[in-house]
């Protein structure tokens, strides 16, 4: 979007009071996206603490300044109902507040980006779009909800935008392995093992080592694609494990329409409270599916978030236990539970179209090798070198790889024994070493 329209408005209750803003940008090639009762593609509703009102308006206006820069906009139209705002951004009226000064001088040096610019007054009763978004972020963390929400348009800055750029700041350097007319998007958020790597306190030479593609979050799986009735995006993470809020802030996660579960063991699991982001953000209770099993130990554990009993937007998971008898549907995807050996604990792969992902594994039985054929991608677990109680080896992973013959595989749940370079140089064409923000783009089926 080139050109966008954007109106703004800061709500404050009281003055000095608990103050909010709102921000909706408009696509201004669109026939009507002037008009007031015009649909936004894109939307700021947040609550920033006890200010006053002439402060949360200048606020609004450098959050859309900064959202529309970030959408690639290179001109920019402001439709405000502060007059004083308008006159003082375009020069017209001196600054006279010491608390303003610093808020025009920072939107107008951000306007600069901009090829163009403008900021017009309009009346109140045509900006109650953004009046309302001010109020939404006020009452939803007033109730213990996130302060800020951020709506990009049909979520294309997250899975178009965001997400590449962060391949390209990705931990151990980007790698993308493309895919033409590629329908699924796979990011690994993490790969490491239960302690993560580097472990704390151990001086061995992987967690030593300046090689960032060392350095592993607990392994975790972000699954993205469209729904092609919808035109939607959509995103599944596999483990919310004890990093997910880090991961998600690493790749600009800012949406999730559900999640899955490998087993209940707190690496793959720890993060589950964190999923409040997404269903207070989102209003909207998510699925999780998972095993039979771990659906029990699920409701055990994480009961004030699985009861129905709190609804979204209040601060709680709002979250639905959908046991896997084996399938799973969400949005318009199906996912196939995958039983595993992990030791003695039930655990389950998962496989969805040509991807499958499968972790802590320590033997998969020949009946789930049956549901494991014709893969395009296969990520598995492969601990370390030496033998293990409940983890297949490197050797031992290379050989259920060769055995479901994926056109390629990438193995993950690294553990500090493995150096990235050494274990890449070894393994055979097709199977790589994964790594923390390495993406893969797997082509429709």
């Amino acid at each position: 979007m080139r050109s966008l329209i954007g109106r703004t408005d800061g709500a404050c209750r009281g003055n000095p009071g608990p103050a909010s803003i709102g921000v909706a940008l408009y696509d201004a090639s669109r026939d009507g996206s002037d008009r007031p009762d015009a649909l936004p593609d894109a939307t700021i509703s947040a609550a920033i603490g006890t200010t006053t009102n002439n402060v949360a308006e200048w606020k609004a206006v450098i959050s859309a300044i900064e959202l529309a820069a970030e959408l690639g906009a290179s001109e920019l139209r402001l439709l405000l109902d502060s007059k004083l705002v308008v006159e003082q951004l375009n020069g017209r009226w001196r600054v006279r507040d010491a608390k303003l000064a610093p808020l025009c001088d920072e939107a107008r040096a951000r306007l600069e980006r901009f090829t163009t610019w403008s900021a017009s007054h309009v009346p109140r009763e045509q900006n109650g779009q953004a009046d309302a978004l001010a109020n939404e972020g006020l009452d939803r963390a007033l109730r213990g909800g996130p302060a800020w929400v951020v709506r990009r348009p049909d979520d294309v800055a997250r899975s178009r935008g965001t997400l590449d750029r962060a391949v390209d700041g990705a931990v151990g350097g980007a790698e993308v392995l493309e895919a033409d007319g590629a329908a699924t998007r796979l990011t690994l958020l993490g790969t490491g093992a239960s302690r993560g790597v580097p472990r704390v306190g151990c001086r061995c030479e992987v967690c030593l080592s300046k090689d960032a593609r060392n350095q592993r979050l607990r392994s975790s799986l972000l699954l993205e694609w469209r729904d092609p009735e919808t035109e939607t995006s959509c995103a599944v993470v596999i483990d919310p494990g004890m990093d997910l809020r880090q991961q998600a802030l690493r790749v600009g996660l800012q949406r999730l329409d559900g999640a899955l579960i490998t087993h209940i063991h707190v690496d793959h699991t720890g993060g589950i409270d964190e999923l409040r982001a997404y269903t207070d953000a989102q209003e909207a209770v998510m699925e999780v599916g998972a095993g039979p099993e771990t659906c029990v130990e699920l409701m055990r554990r994480w009961e004030y978030a699985f009861d129905g009993r709190t609804a979204p937007g209040h601060g709680i998971p709002a979250l639905r236990l959908v046991e896997a008898r084996p399938h799973v549907q969400i949005r318009s995807r199906t996912f196939e539970a995958i039983p595993l050996v992990h030791g003695r604990r039930p655990a389950h792969g998962w496989r969805s179209g040509g991807v499958a992902y499968l972790t802590d594994v320590s033997s998969v039985a020949p009946s789930s090798r049956e549901r494991l054929k014709g893969l395009d991608t296969l990520i598995i677990s492969a601990l370390r070198d030496l033998p293990h109680p409940t983890h297949q080896t490197v050797e031992e992973a290379l050989a259920v790889i060769a055995a479901l013959e994926p056109r390629r595989a990438i193995l993950t749940h690294l553990d500090h024994d493995l150096d990235y370079q050494e274990l890449s140089a070894r393994l055979p064409d097709g199977v790589l070493a994964g790594f923390d923000g390495l993406v893969v783009e797997v082509p429709a089926r």
